[in-house]
């Protein structure tokens, strides 16, 4: 297997399954922690992971299929997505690509949020489009949650994503995401989830993303 992303946490192999391309997440060993404790923790959030990608894919959201899992040795088997990554792509589409797939990821994002999951860490890098289709990747800080706060934490995380890595695109990006966002939860929850957006911006740790 061919060594593709080396994790503070854990690595990603490009190998097969069954005779298919195949992502292989192998969550190592950490020395500085009891080993027994360290084997609980590695094979409880490989089994979390495992669960919510399970989760997404059950609201509607693509994900990859998952082939095998062991959370004994730490492992997920995974399907091998062929495609780019969103940041790839927003950085070389025209604006009216732009703004369809951005769209479409708040679709996707707004999915996610009404069947009661927090992704953790969306960005643009955890986005690969697929022919016409977005499939999310990196499930490992999600949580269960219904929390308007937490919802709004991803969304804030997306907007500092496209501030940081799409400035040129950003607004435009931002506000179709939320166009799509609105489509599936409605215009009052997401009013709702932008004051709070408003209010963690305001917040002395963070600093506030025009």
């Amino acid at each position: 297997m061919k060594l593709i992303y080396r994790g503070a946490e854990a690595d990603l192999l490009l190998g097969a399954w069954a005779g298919e391309k195949a992502i292989h997440k192998v969550r190592k060993p950490l020395p500085y922690r009891l080993e027994a404790l360290d084997r609980a923790i590695r094979s409880h959030r490989t089994l979390h992971e495992a669960n919510m990608i399970h989760s997404a894919r059950s609201a509607g959201v693509r994900t990859p299929y998952l082939y095998f899992v062991n959370p004994t040795s730490a492992l997920i088997v995974m399907e091998y997505i062929e495609g780019e990554r969103m940041k790839t792509v927003l950085e070389l589409a025209p604006d009216d690509i732009v703004i369809s797939l951005c769209r479409r990821f708040g679709e996707d994002v707004a999915a996610m949020h009404t069947a009661g999951i927090m992704h953790g860490d969306i960005t643009t890098s955890n986005v690969i489009v697929r022919d016409s289709e977005l499939v999310f990747i990196d499930f490992g800080l999600s949580l269960h949650s219904a929390k308007l706060e937490d919802h709004a934490v991803d969304l804030r995380l997306i907007k500092e994503t496209l501030n940081g890595a799409h400035s040129r695109i950003a607004s435009v990006a931002f506000g179709a995401l939320l166009d799509g966002y609105k489509v599936k939860v409605g215009e009052a929850r997401l009013d709702a989830t932008k004051r709070k957006l408003s209010e963690i911006e305001g917040r002395g740790r963070y600093a506030k993303v025009e």
